[in-house]
């Protein structure tokens, strides 16, 4: 199996992070990849290719300029202008009920870093620091160039050598799924699955992105809330960060209504249950979709007790 990896990824380090009300060490570390690379080393059968550079266009078809530029260039803004050279941490959110006025919503013009800082993120887990941006566009870039294999060999090989092709891995980080279109959330800046459907779509196929992370993903759902097309199928634990989204009544708006389907299990779930409710799930939904690609959006922290 071939696994696009880079070590620029590892260069987003912040240094600490809040949970709890406690200053810990940062919790989405280099070592988390690290750890895992040096895992598939040790195997003999995943080669590890370096990504191609195939620009912003592919990130710009699921996030805003704005948030895009403001990702570029916020750490120099911040420093500039007097904020911590550690890292960017907000000190106040808007939040939707900030004022009872929607007039007064849409005449602020947000101009200070400060600001900016609690308008692109909804929590305290994405510290940006100096080296971030190059990270995060990394971490776009590796899934990219993963999904763009993908692509080439289904377009060149046939249906029995489709069958059983393992595969493709993109090893990366920072990772994607709280970020939506317009936020950073959850460790994530960039949503790397919601790109690479993006990619796929281009070409009129159908996705599904089936999210087996253990915590909600929750800006997947939002990027995709109105579309038919991708299926998106999240199995998470609940109650759990993001604490706000994945009930089982969220199943899509308009053309996507019934197209997002959220599994949340309780923290004591054992294996066989788990397996129970994704079998479940592939015969009734995934299969019956019919999709072209499954893109799997894997976090493995439902492998162990990590907080994140």
């Amino acid at each position: 199996m071939k696994v696009f990896y880079s070590e620029v990824c590892l260069k987003h380090a912040p240094k600490h992070e809040i949970i709890s009300g406690n200053l810990i060490d940062y919790l989405e570390s280099p070592s988390r990849l690290i750890i895992i690379k040096e895992y598939l080393n040790s195997l003999s059968n995943f080669d590890f290719v370096s990504p191609n550079d195939y620009g912003l266009d592919p990130i710009l078809s699921v996030h805003s300029k704005d948030y895009v530029e403001y990702l570029q260039t916020a750490y120099e803004e911040w420093v500039k202008n007097g904020g911590n050279k550690n890292g960017i941490l907000p000190e106040a959110f808007l939040h939707h009920n900030i004022s009872s006025s929607s007039s007064i919503k849409r005449k602020v013009k947000v101009t200070s870093p400060f600001a900016k800082a609690g308008l692109y993120c909804s929590d305290l887990s994405c510290c940006i620091t100096k080296d971030t941006w190059e990270s995060v566009y990394e971490s776009a870039q590796v899934v990219i160039s993963a999904t763009m294999e993908l692509k080439r060999f289904v377009e060149e090989s046939s249906s029995e050598e489709i069958n059983h092709f393992p595969g493709i891995f993109a090893l990366c980080r920072p990772p994607g799924h709280h970020a939506n279109s317009i936020l950073s959330s959850g460790y994530c800046f960039l949503n790397n699955v919601a790109i690479s459907t993006n990619v796929l779509k281009k070409d009129n196929n159908k996705v599904v992105i089936l999210d087996i992370d253990y915590h909600h993903g929750n800006g997947t759902q939002e990027i995709f809330y109105l579309n038919s097309n991708p299926l998106y199928v999240s199995l998470h634990g609940s109650p759990d960060y993001p604490w706000f989204t994945g009930d089982e009544s969220e199943r899509g708006e308009g053309e996507g209504e019934g197209f997002n389907i959220n599994i949340p299990l309780s923290r004591d779930t054992d294996d066989d249950e788990y397996l129970k409710a994704l079998k479940k799930v592939i015969n009734e939904n995934i299969i019956p979709y019919n999709a072209d690609y499954l893109i799997v959006s894997l976090g493995g922290k439902f492998l162990n007790i990590e907080i994140i």
